[in-house]
């Protein structure tokens, strides 16, 4: 899918099933220094970078959720083909993310962006955002040269 498309998945959530609209707008991708700064032993960023996926979903229909959201748990971020490994607890400060367990009133009609933090190949050209349902095949948003 190219960058602004959108899809469209279903969610079973705490009250029920939601549909969401789903679009990866971008991909910031950081330095060697600032990946070996992020994780807990820098030997384990050596020749890796971090890649953070901003991932935008819109409640279409269904339940209003009061306590948070699974939506993002079917997002995930390979570089050229490999899978990254993702970085737990390191959006919580990006520029424009949100914490999708502290959303606390979602209606149809609204979005919450929601990132997530893969640590890949610094050598890396082309990196891929993937969502899917639980046990779909994934939609699939290339950002090359992220």
């Amino acid at each position: 899918m190219k960058t602004g498309e959108s899809a469209t998945g279903k969610v079973e959530e705490d009250p029920g099933e939601v549909t969401y609209e789903i679009v990866a707008q971008k991909v910031d991708i950081s330095t060697e220094a600032e990946a070996q700064k992020a994780v807990a032993n820098a030997e384990d960023a050596k020749g890796k970078i971090l890649a953070v996926a901003h991932v935008k979903y819109t409640h279409k229909s269904g339940p209003a959720l009061t306590d948070g959201s699974d939506v993002g748990d079917g997002t995930t971020i390979f570089a050229d083909g490999q899978h990254g490994s993702v970085l737990i607890g390191a959006t919580e400060d990006e520029q424009g993310c949100e914490d999708p367990h502290d959303v606390e009133s979602w209606k149809p009609g609204e979005s919450h962006v929601f990132c997530e933090t893969y640590v890949i190949s610094a050598t890396a050209k082309n990196v891929e955002v993937h969502w899917s349902e639980d046990d779909g095949d994934p939609y699939v948003w290339t950002f090359p040269n992220a």
